[in-house]
This record gives C-alpha cells, structure tokens and sequence, in this order.
C-alpha cells in the first residue's frame, strides 16, 4: 500500500511541477488513430527499424515528442509502453511532458507475476524510424534502473512484423 501512496505523490508532485496558465483540453488517453496530414506517416507498407541486439534482447531508438531518442526494449509480450521516473524527469526538464499530459495512476502486472501501482502519461508523438503514432500512454516506473520497453500499444497500425537478425532491422508491416 505504501507503493501506491508513494506514486501517488508522484504524480501530485508532477502536477505541482508545472506552471500552466490556461487549461488545455486533455488529450485522447486511448491510442489515438494518427492518420493526420503529416509527413511522417505511413500508410500501409513497409518500415524498416534498425535495432542493436544484447544477449537476447533487441532495442530501437524511439523519439519521445520530438524530444532526444531513448533505447527501448522491442518487446511485443509487453501490452503498452515503460518508461521509468528518469526518462520522464527528462521530457519534463525540457518541456516536452506537460500538466496536461499526466492521465493518473494504473495497476500493472510485471513479469514475475506481481502487481504494480505506476502514474501513467501521455505520449503525444512517438517516433521508431519512419513509424510515427499520436497519444501512446505510458506507464512510468519509480524505478529509475526499469527498462524502458516499447509494446504493443505502440504497434496499433502494424499488422505483422518480421525480425531479420542477420541484417539487423525490424520489418513493420503497416495496416
């Protein structure tokens, strides 16, 4: 229970952390549908990811709203996106992370079967090569050591995936 309050301050701690004037309207918390007119979008097709591998795991470079790229674990028996306290007192420290982009807080289980409490937020852009999606939630760990994983959340418009180890890409099959 202690975990829970201890995020739960978190997440009032971000909220005091900025300085709005105005409200804005909260973004979509679901995984928005990003068929904007943007340069960055595919429409079906086919994305290549380049990844770098460590034992068994893979990671990608993904952009956080239009923020530094951060190595993220491709983990696609992950349901949404990770990020840990650490990466988030980055977006904040440069303005990418607003109010407005705090949901609150959502019980998760990890892979040894237990449940966390973690504060989640919206991610309104995030970039994996040319693969762009819009309003992405991610949980955030008050673990600063936690991996940072990239999940299925953010692989709404993918329809398949094809990992080719010997040239080192991830092929995105785009709905």
């Amino acid at each position: 229970m202690s975990k829970f309050f201890s995020l739960l301050l978190l997440v009032a701690i971000l909220s005091s952390c900025f300085s709005c004037g105005g409200k804005k309207a909260k973004p979509d918390p679901l995984y928005s549908d990003y068929y904007y007119e943007d340069e960055n979008c595919n429409y079906g097709g086919v994305v290549e990811i380049p990844f770098k591998q460590y034992g068994g795991v893979r990671t990608v470079q993904v952009k956080i709203n239009d923020c530094a790229e951060f190595p993220m674990i491709f983990d696609t028996g992950c349901s949404g996106v990770a990020i840990s306290i650490l990466e988030l007192g980055t977006l904040i420290k440069h303005g990418y992370i607003s109010e407005e982009d705090v949901i609150g807080m959502t019980r998760a289980q990890i892979a040894d079967g237990s449940i966390v409490q973690n504060a989640v937020v919206n991610l309104r852009k995030l970039q994996i090569g040319d693969y762009v999606c819009y309003d992405v939630e991610a949980s955030v760990s008050d673990n600063e050591q936690a991996p940072l994983l990239l999940g299925n959340g953010a692989l709404k418009d993918v329809e398949s995936f094809n990992i080719d180890d010997k040239r080192k890409v991830i092929s995105l099959y785009l709905k």
